[in-house]
């Protein structure tokens, strides 16, 4: 009977959609629960150590900082105020470094430290007188580089003796301002007391005073006259101005300013107990060199204690300065100074006349 019902058609097609039915419920149930699944993280490819990465990043960064920084300050003009003895070096100097030279200054040393501690400081400060080197601390130097020693000389025009200098006319460069001359200063009072040569009477006609009581003390005015004896000059480019033209006898002056001043020396196997001589020349100017022998050269201290006492214009003591062997430093102020002693370290000095020591 039921083979001919309608139902024996309409059943069977029902069980067939609940069954599609259900396979779709079941379809979308598993997308469902596998998209909420948590997923595993997607692989990546491995990543060195931290400490190799970021070390070798920053050594690259931190290099090329320093480069760009270096770069920066060593550019431009600097400013200097330079003993004349060291022209050339600093200027050689501050050429290798990448910087100009416009601004370097002849002044001497005493002179310089004094306008830096008016406040006008520049790039780079160079001395001939180590002693100094406390005061360009005190101004606030960033670094201090000695050069080395030197030694002292006495330059003419032509022959001379040791008795020949009481009568010779000289240019003094200023002890006020130039440790050039209170060195002459100290060296002729310890000649005139080994070998009795009066070759103090022509400072004691401008005002310059000798106390020996054990420490030699040398007591200078704060204004010095000219005599016919003695021409008064502010620093030493000014004193070998005067011996290019033929004004004075005579200058003293240091080894590295005979190189700084593109004199050649030639020595001529001759000394005597206080001096070598030696031939200068430069272009066609012929000059008579004697280079003295310690303990007057100052390339160390002096057997005695030695005290240079400059006075104000009431006479009253206004600075001491003990006066010691002849070392140069340099001093800078500002990174552009920096590049300037950074250059110099790198340099040969001996090619410019000074003389490295265990504590130079």
């Amino acid at each position: 009977m039921l083979k001919n019902s309608p139902f024996s058609l309409i059943m069977p097609q029902k069980w067939i959609y609940i069954a599609i039915g259900a396979v779709i419920l079941v379809a979308v149930l598993a997308v469902v629960f596998t998209s909420s699944k948590p997923q595993p993280p997607p692989a990546t490819a491995q990543q060195p150590p931290p400490s190799t990465q970021t070390s070798a990043t920053s050594t690259v960064t931190s290099t090329q900082a320093q480069t760009a920084a270096q770069t920066s300050a060593c550019s431009g003009g600097v400013v200097g105020f330079v003993a004349p003895a060291l022209i050339r070096v600093v200027k050689d100097a501050a050429t290798k470094a990448g910087l100009g030279v416009d601004g370097i200054q002849s002044v001497g040393s005493v002179e310089g430290i004094r306008r830096i501690q008016g406040g006008a400081k520049p790039d780079v400060y160079a001395s001939v007188d180590i002693e100094l080197r406390p005061d360009a601390e005190r101004t606030g130097a960033r670094e201090v580089f000695s050069l080395g020693r030197f030694k002292l000389a006495l330059v003419c025009r032509r022959a001379v003796e040791l008795g020949d200098i009481p009568r010779v006319k000289l240019s003094l460069a200023d002890p006020n301002k130039a440790p050039i001359g209170y060195r002459e200063l100290a060296a002729s009072w310890m000649l005139q007391q080994k070998y009795g040569v009066d070759l103090t009477g022509r400072y004691a006609a401008l005002g310059v005073r000798y106390v020996y009581n054990g420490t030699l003390y040398i007591y200078v005015p704060s204004s010095l006259p000219n005599t016919d004896l003695t021409d008064v000059a502010p620093n030493l480019d000014a004193t070998w101005s005067r011996l290019e033209t033929g004004a004075v006898d005579c200058v003293y002056a240091y080894v590295p300013f005979f190189i700084n001043k593109y004199v050649e020396l030639k020595p001529l196997g001759k000394s005597t107990e206080y001096w070598e001589l030696y031939e200068g020349r430069k272009g066609g100017a012929s000059y008579n060199v004697y280079v003295f022998k310690p303990p007057y050269d100052f390339l160390n201290d002096p057997p005695i204690s030695v005290v240079l006492v400059l006075l104000d214009p009431s006479g009253r003591p206004a600075k001491t300065l003990k006066v010691g062997r002849f070392e140069a430093f340099v001093a800078s102020y500002t990174e552009r100074g920096d590049c300037v002693v950074n250059a110099l370290k790198t340099m040969n000095l001996a090619d410019y006349g000074f003389v490295r020591t265990t504590s130079s």
